[in-house]
């Protein structure tokens, strides 16, 4: 190959490597930010294909599609003290990429641990302002009504909408249990 040949094909290569650099695809399920040496440029991209300064800006994407996380095994006292367990579910989304970024570092992880903090801290609240019988007697979008709205706007804060807290199952310690039901065969002997 001669050298004249060798220099256009590098120079092809060349820009060839610049125009792939220089472009970028955000799928239908995925929301993108454009940063600029840390810095927000822009959020606003839809599905399809879009074009950065190659080697300067970064592209950083998240799911846009709903994101379920379940807990289980969580203890919450009534205001009679009594411990009870409850396995609960919550469902989230990115509402606000750039918001999203700032406040979690495009993080997964993080976003789930705030979130799951700001739930927690609301379930504890509603189940503590209940006795035992008002809980079990209640239901269960009840205990979780009050405080879903205060965290659906806590969490807007993070740049998430909080699309459903739900509360599967309640129920009593072992220990507790077995008195409860102890109790009731006495009562029914009787």
């Amino acid at each position: 190959m001669s050298k004249n040949a060798s220099t256009v094909l590098l120079l092809v290569g060349a820009i060839l490597v610049a125009l792939l650099s220089a472009v970028f695809t955000v799928q239908q399920t995925e929301v993108a930010v454009r940063t600029q040496f840390g810095e927000i440029k822009d959020s606003n991209y839809g599905p399809g294909l879009h074009f950065k300064v190659p080697f300067v800006d970064r592209i950083v994407k998240f799911e846009k599609r709903v994101i379920t996380r379940a807990y289980q095994g969580e203890t919450f006292l009534t205001n009679e003290n009594r411990g009870l367990i409850v396995d609960y579910y919550i469902k989230w989304q990115v509402e606000d990429a750039s918001k999203y970024l700032r406040a979690t570092s495009g993080i997964e992880e993080n976003a789930t641990e705030r979130i799951a903090d700001i739930v927690k801290d609301g379930i504890k609240n509603a189940v503590a302002q209940r006795t035992l019988s008002q809980i079990v007697s209640a239901e269960r979008a009840a205990v979780t009504g009050d405080m879903f709205e205060r965290a659906r706007l806590t969490v807007s804060e993070l740049g998430i909408s909080l699309v459903d807290v739900r509360v599967q199952r309640i129920d009593l310690p072992e220990d507790v249990a077995a008195r409860v039901f102890e109790s009731m065969k006495q009562s029914f002997d009787r």
